[in-house]
Order: C-alpha cells, then sequence, then structure tokens
C-alpha cells in the first residue's frame, strides 16, 4: 500500500506541478496584457440613435400593446434604416418587424450596417458570413453572422440574425486570452467557469496529495530519514566500506539484488515480502536498502564477488543499437552464466553504478587472462534538454586497453540444477536481454537439455547473435519481430513475443523450466501470459532490466 502511495504521489506530484506552471504562465500573461487588452474590444464603440425618434413604425406602439396585452415590457428600436419591437413576454421574447409586425430577421445588409456601426477602428470591411454556431461566443446558435475586417488584430463582429444584436467583437489578442482561461481555470469548454467537474477533481487530487505527502513525510521522519545524524542503511554502510554488493535502484527497496544474511528475527519490511521468497525470508535474507546498520552481524551472499579492473579488448557493432564489449580480466575469474558486473561509471559526483549480464558462458579452460562479454545498449538523448545514457556512453567511447572497474560477479538468474530438474527449456529473451539468455545457452548446451529459445526484437537488424542460434543443433530457435514493415521475414514470426510464446505453448502443453529477460513491457507482459496460462512461478526465473 506505502509503494502504491508513493508511485501515486511522485505522479500526482508532477502532474499538479504542470498546473501550477500552467496557472504562474497564464497569470502572467493577464497582468502583462491587461483586462481591456484581452477583451477584443480594442476598436468597439457603442452607437448611438439606435431608439427610434424619428420616421415612426407603421405598427403603433398602442396597437402592439393591444396585440399583446399580456407583455411585461414593449420596447423600439431601430436596426439599420428599420424599425424593430422588442417584446417581454412571462415565458418568452419576441422580436418584431415595426412595419409588418412579423417575426425579425436581420439581413446581411443590416448586419454589415450594425458591425460598422460598433466598429471604430482603422481597418475595412472585408467579407460577412452566414453561421450557425462559433466557438467564439459561448452557448450561443442560431442564425446569425460573421462580419470580418481587414485590420492589425483581425477584428470580427458577430452579429444574431433573430433579433439583430451585436453578440459581441472578437480578435487575434481575445483569442490568446482564450487560451489562457482555459489554462488558468483548466475550463476548456470555453465558458470561462470556476465551479467544472474538472476543477472539483484538481482540488480533491491536491487534497490527496498532500495528505499523502503528510502521511510519507510522518514515515520518513519515524524512519530517521531526515535526522542528519541518522543511522546508514546497512547497503550504504557496505557500499562505504567497498563491500561487494549489488544495486540497481540506489537503496529505493525496488531491485531486489542487495540480499544479505541477517538475523532471522530481523522484521520483514514491504518491500522483502514482495521482493524476496518465503524461503529467503525465513533463512534470515534481508534486503540490505530496507534496514539501519546498528552493528549487526551482516554476512554477504555473494561471496565471490570482488572488485576487478578490466580492459577493453575488442569492440564492435551488433545491432544499430547495441556494441559488443570484450573485456580481459588478469588471472582466472570465476562466474556462472545468467550472473552480471556492476560497472563504476565516472560522473561529475564521483562516480554511477550500473549493472550489465555476461553475454557468454564462462570459458572450461585455465589461463593467465579471462575473456568477459557484454552488451551495451545506447541510450541517445532523447532531446537536447536531456543527456545521454551515462553509462552506454562512457562504455561506448572506450579505446582498446581503456581500464574501467568493476565488481562482480552478482546475480541469482542461473539454470535450475539438472539434477534437481530435468525439463525442458524455455528461454525467452527481448532486446538486450538476449545477453544473460546467450550465456545460459551457452552453458546448457553441454547439458543435453531441450531448449527452445523465443528471441524478441523490433527489426531483423536487431536479431543478434542469430547465426549463431540458428546454428545450434539442439536448440530450436523461434525470432520475433514487431515491425510489420520487415522485408527479412523468412522464418520470423510477426507480433508481440509474449503472444507467440503463447500460441505455442497452447499447441505444445508440457512442463517446462521458463527464463525470461527483456525490457519492462515485454517483462511484464510475458509473466502475465504465463500466469494467465496457470504456470507455477517456482518454474520462472526472470532479470528485470527495467530496474
Amino acid at each position: 500500500m506505502m509503494r502504491f502511495m508513493q508511485w501515486l504521489h511522485r505522479w500526482l506530484g508532477l502532474v499538479l506541478l504542470i498546473q501550477v506552471i500552467l496557472w504562474l504562465v497564464s497569470g502572467f500573461y493577464f497582468a502583462l496584457q491587461g483586462h481591456h487588452a484581452m477583451s477584443g474590444h480594442q476598436y468597439k464603440t457603442n452607437p448611438t440613435g439606435l431608439v427610434l425618434r424619428q420616421h415612426p413604425p407603421q405598427i403603433d406602439l398602442r396597437e402592439m400593446w393591444d396585440m399583446y396585452p399580456q407583455a411585461l415590457s414593449i420596447k423600439l428600436y431601430r436596426i439599420g434604416q428599420q424599425p424593430q419591437y422588442q417584446i417581454n413576454l412571462p415565458e418568452q421574447q419576441l422580436f418584431l418587424d415595426g412595419n409588418t409586425g412579423e417575426p425579425w430577421f436581420t439581413n446581411a445588409k443590416q448586419a454589415e450596417q450594425l458591425a460598422l456601426a460598433t466598429y471604430d477602428g482603422p481597418g475595412e470591411l472585408e467579407q460577412v458570413s452566414t453561421i450557425t454556431t462559433t466557438e467564439e461566443i459561448f452557448g450561443w446558435q442560431g442564425k446569425g453572422y460573421r462580419v470580418d475586417f481587414r485590420d492589425d488584430l483581425n477584428t470580427r463582429v458577430y452579429v444574431d440574425a433573430n433579433n439583430g444584436r451585436v453578440l459581441d467583437h472578437r480578435n487575434t489578442p481575445w483569442l490568446l486570452a482564450d487560451w489562457a482561461f482555459k489554462l488558468h481555470f483548466m475550463d476548456y469548454s470555453g465558458g470561462r467557469n470556476f465551479n467544472h467537474l474538472l476543477n472539483y477533481t484538481a482540488a480533491f487530487l491536491a487534497l490527496w496529495f498532500t495528505l499523502s505527502g503528510l502521511l510519507l513525510l510522518i514515515r520518513n521522519i519515524r524512519r530517521g530519514d531526515l535526522n542528519p545524524r541518522r543511522k546508514l542503511s546497512i547497503l550504504e554502510a557496505l557500499q562505504r566500506k567497498h563491500q561487494p554488493i549489488a544495486s540497481g535502484c540506489g537503496g529505493g527497496g525496488t531491485c531486489g539484488l542487495c540480499k544479505v544474511m541477517v538475523d532471522a528475527n530481523t522484521p520483514i519490511t514491504d518491500a522483502e515480502q514482495r521482493l524476496l521468497s518465503t524461503a529467503e525470508l525465513t533463512d534470515g535474507i534481508r534486503l540490505a536498502c530496507q534496514h539501519r546498520d546498528h552493528g549487526q552481524a551482516v554476512q554477504l551472499l555473494e561471496s565471490n564477488a570482488k572488485r576487478f579492473t578490466l580492459k577493453l579488448a575488442q569492440q564492435r557493432s551488433v545491432s544499430p543499437l547495441i556494441t559488443e564489449l570484450k573485456f580481459t580480466v588478469q588471472g582466472h575469474f570465476s562466474y556462472q552464466a545468467g550472473q552480471f558486473m556492476q560497472f563504476e561509471i565516472p560522473s561529475d559526483s564521483g562516480s554511477v553504478l550500473r549493472n550489465y549480464s555476461f553475454a557468454c558462458a564462462p570459458a572450461t579452460k585455465n589461463s593467465d587472462t579471462t575473456e568477459l562479454v557484454f552488451l551495451i545498449r545506447a541510450m541517445p538523448a532523447p532531446s537536447s534538454n536531456v543527456p545521454a545514457g551515462i553509462g552506454s556512453s562512457y562504455l561506448c567511447q572506450l579505446q582498446q586497453g581503456d581500464p574501467v572497474h568493476a565488481t562482480g560477479p552478482f546475480g541469482d538468474f542461473l539454470a535450475t540444477d539438472r539434477a534437481v530438474s530435468n525439463r525442458p527449456q524455455i528461454y525467452i529473451a527481448g532486446g538486450v536481454g538476449i545477453a544473460p539468455i546467450r550465456a545460459l545457452v551457452q552453458a546448457e548446451s553441454a547439458q543435453g537439455r531441450p531448449m527452445h529459445l523465443f528471441h524478441g526484437a523490433r527489426s531483423t537488424a536487431e536479431l543478434i547473435y542469430r547465426d549463431e542460434f540458428v546454428a545450434m543443433s539442439h536448440l530450436r530457435y523461434v525470432p520475433v519481430i514487431s515491425d510489420q514493415t520487415d522485408q527479412d521475414i523468412e522464418q520470423i514470426q510477426l507480433g508481440n513475443i509474449d503472444v507467440a510464446v503463447a500460441q505455442w505453448l497452447q499447441n505444445h502443453p508440457g512442463d517446462y523450466d521458463f527464463y525470461v529477460c527483456g525490457p519492462p513491457a515485454m517483462l511484464q507482459a510475458t509473466l502475465a501470459m504465463l500466469a494467465s496460462l496457470n504456470v507455477d512461478s517456482a518454474r520462472i526465473r526472470f532479470d528485470d532490466f527495467g530496474i
């Protein structure tokens, strides 16, 4: 629940921040322009002589009272050169021609005269258009005219044909002001009304944001996060001592990598309940980022993890965005297929840590040097204001012989023990997630268990190691691409990889061990698909590249 509250609080904060910026910008615009500049009335004038004083109508006012004795009031106006009666009845309002007594209707010539009578600008009349509705006059519809003037403000005058009234003047400054009002009041109907559902919703969300922020603040105070003399987390303490411990989320409790062994009576947090298995919790395994360092006994689970200096031996592009880097390390380096290294990337603030999986199985021969292979996906800058990925940018710019520090090996994305399970192995990889899958496939090729690899990518150009997988006699290789326009589609399925796997499993039911690795959306869709097919979660292992 607290995790959901944090997630919702963060996104609500972003939405409210955007709206606050809109309030500030639109409010500044109001202050800068002033009321008159935003009214659309820069060239509007109040005409004189609309009340008829000469040339009386052919129908006398007393005759009109005789015709409508229930009228509350009867007023006489001049529309252009024509007399008009405005009759206010208890339930309606009538507009009649003063000469004929027929219902009034303004013609285009009269609309032009009315517009000119209310216009006091430098422009000339451009055109008169017949309209039935317009977004510039809120709530009006019927029969009318739009009279356009050729001036510096693009003035337009709206006239109602049913009563001969000038509805209003509009121009470009008014249009800009109207959008500012919509943004400021969050009223996109054009009614400039503060009391509407969107504002009520925003007020409720702002209240919820405030209350949830207060609850999170109380929680942080209770945990001592705001205390400058607070105890470090176990993760922070181990990192300061340069102890080899993995972390992908910086201590946020979302990756589940910083596992340590502590007293089994140590309280279990929500993050640990979500990320660790029941067996791990029973054995006293906890996440180092979730507990304070009080000097308690802490045992690292990755006993082989150490800090190494790697040297770049070879670099080659294996797809438009993915680069294969081969490093060498002095001495025999021991790791298992499916594990990863934590690279130290220099930055202005010291260094940042980035995790990359081994893309090949461990070498079986002993030698003075060990070759390690990694796949690096380039993360280009999405815009000029957002920098490119710091880890991929640094590693892909290394030259042959350049050193880089890395700690490892880490991770438990490992193949099931053959003594425990001899089931067929199904590997599901997407994008750069093929790196640990390739290592697992290479390591498993000597074991003899049936293997099926579903390899997803956007296009055939991103199906890296495709020829290698096709050449493996004990591997059933199924490439799946999502780009429907790709021309090289021989022996390749089109669509999403989770759909392809689901269709194959429906035609080939049985007991399998599953290994899944790839982008967050692909991983989430695949795990949901396996759950919908009632696959035992104990038979599913996955590596989350989206932490």
